[in-house]
This record gives C-alpha cells, sequence and structure tokens, in this order.
C-alpha cells in the first residue's frame, strides 16, 4: 500500500525506523520560506510595477471577454479558456496584478507541491524536490516563451498527483483532484497533462467506489469541454502540417544531442529563449548529477508511493521522453505521425511532453540524494551534503537568476495604448479591427527591443483579426508555419496581391484598421486605399472605410450556442466547488477554535 504523502513530515527507511534528516531543529516553515525566496530570486524584475511581455506572455490592464475568448473566433482554439478567465479576471483586477499573482504561483505552486510528494522524506529531500521542480531547463525557458498557463498546468500538476493517491488509498480528494484538473485546463496541452498524468492513478485500483470513479472521470472530461469543444468545431480540428512539425520538434542544446537535452527538461525549439548556459558543458554536467541521483530514488518513490502510481508516472513521463526525442531524431516520422493522426497536433510543440519527466526527476533526485546523506552519520556533514544538493542546480543554471538575466522584466504601456482602447471602446457603429503590419510578434522600444506578440488584440474592446502565420528562423532560412483563421488567410492574399484591404474588409466583417507604425514589415501605401484616417496618437493610427460602406456581421460558428451552455454550466460546476471548500474549511477552522477554547478552559 502507497504512503500518503500527507501523513508525516518526518523521514523513515523502508524499515520503519525513524532517520533525522538533520533538520530536526528547524521550524516547519523552512521549506515554504525556501520556495518563495528562490521563486522571487528566479522572478527578480518580472516582479516590479509593470506587464512583464516576453514572446506569446501579454497580459493587458483590461482584456474583454470576445467570442474568441471562448473558442469561437477564427482559429483554433489555443489559449482557449485562457483568455476568457484572463477577461473575467481582469473585470475586478488589474491585468498587471494578475500577472504578477500567476508568475509568483507557478514556482510556489511546483516547488511546494514537489516538496508535499517526498514530505515523509523529510525537510532535505523537500527542500531539493523544490529546488529541483523550480530551477530547471523546463521551467526556465517556458517562463521566456511565456507559456505562463502551460506552466500553471506543469505546477498543479504534483497537488494532482497527491489528490490522487489520497483517492486511491482513502476515498476521499476527489473535489480537489478536479480542481487541479481545472487548473491545468486554461489550454489543451495543460488539461491533457494534469489529466493524464494524474487521473489514472485515482481509477485503477484503490479503494474508491465504481460510482465516485466514474463521477471523477466525468468531471476531469467536463473541465476540459471549454477548449474540446470548440476544438471540434473548428474545421481544421487537431490538424497539422509538416512544417510545424519541423518548426516545432526538440532542438538539441549542445553537441550532446536531442536525447540527453531532454533528460534535463531543455530542448525548446526557440533557441532565443534558451539561456545561455544550456549550451556549454555546465549543463551536461547538472543533467548527469540529476539523472544518477534520479535513477538511485526511484526505488525510494516505489516504497514511498506505492509500485502502481511510481510505475504509471514513469511509464508517462519515459514516454513523453521518446516521442519529444523522436521528433528530433526521426523528423520525417514524427511529421507523418502529427500530420496523419487526428488530435495530434496538440503536440507538435514536443517539449511540452517532457513535463512528467521533469517532475519525476525532481523528486526521484531528491530521493537518491537523501539515500547518500543517511550514510553520513555526522550531523553537519549530512547539512552540508543537503545544502549542496539544493544549490548545485542553482549554480549549474546561474542565468536563470533575476528574471533570466533580465529578460523577464516589467514595463509599463505608453499612454497611446490606453487612449487606442478608449476609441475604440466610444465607436457605435459595428464591425471588427484588422491590424497591421500583417506580422505576428512585435519589438517595442518600450519593451527594451524584447519580441512579444502584438498586444493589439487583447487591447482592443472587439474582435481583431491578424496575422497567425508563423515565420520561424531555421538552418539559416525562414520556415513559415501557416495559421488557422480564414478571415487571416484572405487579409494575408490580399496584402500579398498588393490589393487593397478595403476591397475584401466588408464581406469580412471588418470595418476599421490598426496600424502600429515602426514595427516591420511596413504596409505598402496600398493597402489603405480606399480608408480614411479617423484618429492617431504616437505611433499608433486607425483608418475606417467610408461610414457609408455597409459591413456585412460575421455570423458565430454553428454549435456556438452548446459551447456557451457548457462553459455556463462547467464555471457554475466549480464556482460549487470552491464554494463547498470554503464552507468545510471554515466549518473546520470553528471546530478547531471551540476545541481550543474547551482545553483552556
Amino acid at each position: 500500500m502507497a504512503t500518503d504523502p500527507q501523513l508525516s513530515s518526518d523521514a523513515t527507511d523502508h524499515d520503519g525506523r525513524r532517520q533525522a534528516s538533520g533538520w530536526s531543529g528547524w521550524s516547519g516553515w523552512l521549506v515554504p520560506g525556501w520556495v518563495v525566496l528562490l521563486s522571487m530570486l528566479l522572478l527578480g524584475p518580472a516582479l516590479a510595477p509593470g506587464f512583464v511581455l516576453t514572446y506569446d506572455m501579454v497580459f493587458v490592464p483590461r482584456q474583454d471577454l470576445l467570442p474568441a475568448s471562448i473558442g469561437l473566433g477564427g482559429g483554433l482554439p489555443r489559449a482557449v479558456p485562457q483568455d476568457a478567465v484572463v477577461a473575467v479576471l481582469t473585470t475586478v483586477i488589474d491585468g498587471a496584478w494578475l500577472q504578477h499573482a500567476v508568475l509568483l504561483a507557478i514556482p510556489i505552486l511546483a516547488g511546494m507541491g514537489t516538496a508535499r510528494l517526498v514530505r515523509s522524506a523529510g525537510r532535505g529531500a523537500q527542500l531539493v524536490a523544490a529546488t529541483l521542480a523550480i530551477w530547471n531547463p523546463f521551467l526556465v525557458e517556458r517562463l521566456v516563451q511565456g507559456h505562463w498557463a502551460l506552466l500553471l498546468a506543469y505546477a498543479a500538476t504534483p497537488w494532482a498527483i497527491a489528490s490522487a493517491i489520497r483517492v486511491r488509498t482513502t476515498g476521499a480528494g476527489a473535489t480537489a483532484l478536479i480542481g487541479w484538473c481545472a487548473l491545468g485546463a486554461l489550454v489543451p496541452s495543460g488539461g491533457i497533462l494534469v489529466v493524464v498524468v494524474a487521473v489514472p492513478l485515482a481509477l485503477i485500483g484503490g479503494v474508491a467506489d465504481a460510482k465516485r470513479k466514474g463521477a471523477l472521470a466525468v468531471s476531469a472530461i467536463a473541465v476540459n469541454l471549454p477548449w474540446i469543444l470548440p476544438a471540434l468545431l473548428h474545421p481544421d480540428e487537431g490538424s497539422a502540417d509538416a512544417a510545424g512539425a519541423s518548426v516545432f520538434a526538440l532542438r538539441s542544446e549542445g553537441p550532446w544531442g536531442a536525447a540527453v537535452t531532454a533528460l534535463g527538461g531543455g530542448g525548446l525549439w526557440n533557441a532565443d529563449a534558451v539561456p545561455a548556459s544550456r549550451e556549454t558543458p555546465i549543463s551536461l554536467v547538472l543533467t548527469v548529477l540529476v539523472f544518477a541521483a534520479a535513477i538511485a530514488g526511484w526505488p525510494s518513490l516505489r516504497r514511498m508511493l506505492g509500485r502502481a502510481v511510481a510505475g504509471w508516472w514513469t511509464a508517462i513521463a519515459i514516454l513523453g521522453w521518446a516521442m519529444a526525442v523522436a521528433s528530433a531524431l526521426a523528423p520525417t516520422v514524427w511529421a507523418d505521425v502529427i500530420t496523419s493522426v487526428p488530435g495530434a497536433g496538440l503536440a507538435r510543440d514536443s517539449h511540452k511532453l517532457l513535463a512528467p519527466l521533469v517532475l519525476l526527476i525532481a523528486v526521484t533526485a531528491a530521493l537518491g540524494l537523501r539515500r547518500g546523506w543517511q550514510r553520513v552519520s555526522d550531523v553537519t556533514a549530512r547539512r552540508s551534503l543537503i545544502v549542496a544538493g539544493v544549490l548545485i542546480p542553482i549554480a549549474l543554471l546561474p542565468d536563470a537568476a533575476l528574471g533570466v538575466g533580465g529578460r523577464l522584466s516589467a514595463v509599463d504601456y505608453p499612454a497611446q495604448w490606453h487612449q487606442m482602447r478608449q476609441f475604440f471602446a466610444d465607436q457605435q457603429e459595428s464591425g471588427d479591427v484588422v491590424v497591421l503590419p500583417w506580422s505576428t510578434f512585435r519589438v517595442f522600444d518600450f519593451n527594451a527591443g524584447r519580441t512579444v506578440l502584438d498586444p493589439a488584440p487583447r487591447w482592443l474592446p472587439r474582435t481583431s483579426i491578424a496575422a497567425d502565420a508563423l515565420p520561424v528562423s531555421r538552418g539559416g532560412g525562414i520556415v513559415v508555419v501557416p495559421g488557422d483563421d480564414p478571415r487571416s488567410g484572405v487579409l494575408g492574399r490580399t496584402l500579398d496581391d498588393g490589393r487593397p484591404l478595403s476591397e475584401v474588409m466588408p464581406e469580412l466583417g471588418a470595418r476599421w484598421v490598426l496600424v502600429e507604425s515602426a514595427q516591420r514589415p511596413e504596409p505598402e501605401p496600398q493597402a489603405l486605399a480606399g480608408l480614411e484616417p479617423v484618429w492617431q496618437e504616437g505611433d499608433l493610427a486607425v483608418w475606417e472605410l467610408p461610414v457609408a460602406t455597409p459591413v456585412d456581421a460575421q455570423p458565430l460558428p454553428s454549435g456556438a450556442w452548446l459551447v456557451i451552455v457548457v462553459d455556463l454550466l462547467v464555471l457554475l460546476g466549480l464556482a460549487m466547488i470552491i464554494v463547498t471548500r470554503l464552507v468545510m474549511v471554515g466549518a473546520g477552522m470553528t471546530r478547531i477554535g471551540s476545541s481550543k477554547r474547551r482545553r483552556r478552559r
């Protein structure tokens, strides 16, 4: 039977004898204090006032709830329901504060979650596991790339595993597990990650009855419906092209190849988001040391969590590693799989598949190092070994500190962006907004020249049509990954043909064009022919079709009503869960207070 990771904070060996970790005199705040300190060291200037704008991570002061936010726009629901959640939350909290909360939550949840899983191994193992879960290439590279919702799912996974073990061993904890699944389901890849790793642990075997398991399975699927249904309604559901499979394949960091890179949690397709130390021999040293400790610690994981839990987690981790490596070593075969298997497009960014392995190695490496320091009888020497186990990962990935060397730093939007939003909010006519230049990313002076996804679509209080094809540098050339929004495709072809946008805008439901000057590629003058300039402030300008021009309103896709109803039902269900949990916590605190008062009497 697996040991419940909530039961004890003292270490025990396989004979049941207590093993002092060397930290018995320290207070219980040691582990959470270290996790918070390490999180702040990692984020550094990202916690300053303002917005962190890096590649795909774009927050704005207020984001509106638009059809695309719930997957009813033209493209695939890649940021669904992420954008809808942000839109709702920014009605009550400024987007900058929300982003800061999210950024802090990622390392703190990841560190405390892995520490919780090894709680019975003592505080030394908790410190090492938390450090490895926070300070690793996977988390750092994804932070720079801006994939915060995926990282929330990564951080939720250890908590989901702990909840699944509780369901398995006691029959309780299903509500918490559903909550972690919901947090992971902010984006499709995150939802799949949490469900695949944790939910089967609760469903296969254990003490829970069939009725409870069935309800859990249905609930785990239900919290993912907000992105599943729009994906099924999209004409290009789950599809991917060969160019995308090639571009997003795992990338070797250093001469030791993709397999070793993946063992260390690295290999993100965007080389510009990778810390410089990852391509030096110290990254190889870190990978070898940590992986060796993980191999030594796996038997302890099996004894601690049970054979079934350890076996399933390990199998998923190995499968993810093998698929990621295959994308680099057999790109043609990988592209065939991605383009031919329905739904396989979700795995085209193969680096995401390493998340279960990174978390598994964090836990097992901590247990492996614990086996080593348990053999040391001197308390001072044991503590020194624990400190070394905590500091070595940081020393061998030094450029992760302080916002990855300042790459994650907060900035303010110029006032003209606020004014632009207000202009569109004041407009009474219907119609969408075309955003120029016709490129996906921007490089702004106010953002210190860092690349970021165009923030205009999130600033605008109405639907926008922007470029969704992604040009990526590969092998000295540029590979373009096609987009999936039909309206975007029409506008792109119009610009390529040198024709005015005004020819196709009315039938596409667009009335305005927002031009961000000083960005590349600058639109050709004929692109704006037939439009009238109506507003300009700084680098932003708005052009409009003549007022008398009729604009065809774009209908919602068929089945939209089903998406809306399901979203409302899922939201209602999660609200009921939250309220129930709060009531239970309040009742528990009341009982504890009453018990203390009775003892004092």
